[in-house]
């Protein structure tokens, strides 16, 4: 059953044609940690013929020297962007000599957190300033953490895809709409939890020193027996701290000011860590509840591209909305890229129907009431008697998926008009049963594995599969990793100035 005014709000872009004039350009970024063949995670550099971290296009790393990820351009078309992903790991596999990737989102076990090295990006002030604020990150939310991998998906429309709405989409516009999607992309997250979930179970020492509420599973794993993503749990890539912001996507300048004031307001905690260390050297950007504006932790956020060393809020402010970034998608173990055609295109599918169906403000309540909802579906989500509750009333899993579902339905046959296929891929993913999270578990208990033993297992397996790969189509990635080292030697030239005046320059642009 479809409610009515999902229907009206349908009926409408159809009506106007919207679907037949739609043009969607997406990108991913995937990470993934670089682990020995026994599956303890690389000491090694990252390798240099991959190209420079810093510049590259292509590949670079994220917390740990050896936390890979694969960036995308922007493609038109799912395929395409697949075609491109996959190639661009075959390239990475050629490139890594005897070392895997660890295909899923908990990471390998640790012995301890000093096994885990922050990624550099040279002596350059803006490669520094990367280092400085991961120095911060460790120090705040310890290595292990920063250690979790997950998928990106940047989405966006063309300019004309607008049009058909409004006679003249100015920014203003545009940010209304992509703001209305970000609100309902957060209540129906429940859904990608469900669905795309990868990650119930993680090796104790990923909780090495921190409270949880995680029970143990066999000797050296610790799980919840209905969880869908752990990932995106309080032990995951958290921090509650960052609740006291309130924010409510409702309107781009309070989003903005909100993150300000994070920026702007000082942690004690934080304040005791000191902004440097014992040789005067920075080791935060600032004592904020946030060091800088990507350290905001959440599902999705509204992004705009620029120059390096712009602010991101600045460049929001300055430029409006220029696309989302969806964060919160695990990595699916059995896919090499962690994603394939059909869920890049169920995620057009979910971010359109978010897009076009009505998007009332966001109240406190509601906040809170999201919030709850996401701590149910990453614990319990693959319990029978899952409830989640909207606008004030509990409701079964089970009712709302129905209705879900067939909206979904109805978007999907909208946007064969705009590319076939969307149907069949919908239909293809909703009758998959046996869903990622439920195929760990239900794998680990028949083989009586541990998540290390299994994890290495899955992700040795993969990677023989690609080194196997014998074709050699990789000369733009070869192009653009030497491009990359040639750029940092550019950088490099360009006289400096002192690292402690370089981050107070960069913190008074906001």
């Amino acid at each position: 059953m479809t409610s009515d005014a999902f229907k009206r709000s349908l009926k409408v872009h159809q009506e106007k044609g919207f679907f037949n004039n739609l043009k969607i350009l997406r990108g991913i970024e995937r990470e993934s940690l670089r682990v020995t063949q026994d599956g303890k995670i690389s000491q090694n550099n990252h390798p240099e013929n991959l190209g420079s971290p810093l510049t590259s296009k292509d590949i670079t790393t994220d917390f740990a020297e050896a936390l890979v990820e694969l960036v995308t351009p922007t493609f038109e078309s799912a395929e395409e962007l697949f075609g491109h992903l996959s190639l661009l790991h075959k390239f990475l596999y050629s490139e890594m000599g005897e070392e895997i990737l660890w295909n899923f989102s908990m990471p390998c076990a640790f012995q301890s957190e000093q096994e885990i090295k922050i990624a550099e990006y040279g002596k350059t002030n803006s490669g520094m300033l990367k280092h400085i604020y991961r120095k911060g990150l460790r120090l705040r939310y310890g290595s292990i953490m920063q250690c979790v991998s997950g998928i990106h998906f940047n989405f966006s429309l063309s300019e004309d895809s607008w049009v058909p709405l409004t006679r003249s989409p100015d920014q203003s516009f545009i940010n209304q709409k992509y703001l209305g999607a970000i609100r309902n992309i957060k209540r129906n997250f429940w859904f990608l939890l469900e669905r795309l979930g990868a990650s119930p179970v993680t090796h104790e020492s990923y909780l090495l020193n921190r409270e949880h509420s995680l029970t143990k599973h066999g000797k050296n794993d610790l799980f919840l027996p209905f969880a869908t993503s752990l990932r995106m749990s309080d032990v995951g890539y958290q921090s509650s701290m960052q609740n006291a912001l309130k924010i409510n996507y409702n309107n781009l300048d309070e989003f903005i000011d909100a993150i300000i004031k994070g920026i702007k307001t000082p942690v004690k905690r934080f304040e005791d860590i000191g902004l440097l260390d014992e040789r005067g050297m920075p080791q935060q950007i600032s004592t904020g509840i946030l060091q800088i504006e990507n350290e905001l932790y959440d599902i999705v956020r509204p992004k705009r591209s620029g120059p390096s060393g712009s602010r991101p809020a600045s460049l929001l402010k300055n430029k409006g909305i220029e696309y989302l970034e969806l964060r919160g998608i695990d990595i699916n173990p059995f896919i090499p890229e962690g994603i394939d055609e059909n869920k890049i295109k169920l995620l057009d599918i979910f971010i359109i129907h978010s897009l076009i169906s009505e998007s009332p403000q966001v109240s406190n309540k509601e906040i809170e009431e999201i919030r709850t909802n996401q701590k149910i579906m990453v614990e319990s989500g693959r319990s029978e008697n899952v409830k989640l509750e909207q606008n004030g009333v509990s409701t079964p899993l089970k009712e709302l998926k129905k209705i879900f579902h067939d909206e979904l339905i109805q978007v999907a046959t909208a946007m064969d008009e705009y590319c076939p296929g969307y149907s069949n891929a919908l239909n293809d993913e909703m009758t998959i049963n046996l869903l990622p999270s439920e195929k760990i578990m239900s794998d680990m208990e028949s083989q009586n594995l541990s998540f290390q033993e299994y994890g290495l297992i899955q992700s040795k397996k993969i990677a023989m599969e690609q080194k196997s790969f014998t074709e050699n189509n990789f000369l733009k990635f070869i192009h653009n990793a030497d491009q990359s080292l040639k750029d940092l030697k550019n950088l490099n030239k360009n006289a400096d100035m002192d690292i402690n005046k370089y981050v107070e320059l960069y913190n008074s642009k906001i």
